[in-house]
């Protein structure tokens, strides 16, 4: 009778010790998966980012270029500009001059 007892006890205790180890496993298993869900939701948004940040210098190195370009072309009209404005202001001066004789 004890010794009956003792081998269900022993019994009882590996079953349930493998029980134990099963489910452990089963729960390790699923928090590795979410964490390699995890680690791979942050490495496409980092690549994202980063591809991000590319399109970023890119646009900033041609909107630099496109304002040094704007700035080349302004320095070049102001001499025009200038002219034409003094050419206007010369003809209206002589419009009037002609409009009072």
């Amino acid at each position: 009778m004890v010794v009956d007892i003792i081998g269900w006890s022993v019994t009882a205790a590996a079953v349930s010790w493998g029980l134990t180890l099963s489910w452990a496993s089963a729960a390790m298993a699923r928090s590795q998966d979410a964490m390699q869900e995890d680690i791979d939701r942050w490495q496409a948004e980092a690549f994202r980012a980063r591809q991000m940040v590319i399109q970023l210098k890119h646009e900033a190195a041609m909107w630099s270029r496109g304002r040094q370009d704007g700035r080349e072309d302004l320095i070049a009209m102001m001499p025009l500009l200038v002219a034409a404005q003094q050419g206007l202001a010369d003809a209206s001066v002589s419009d009037r001059a002609s409009a009072d004789d």
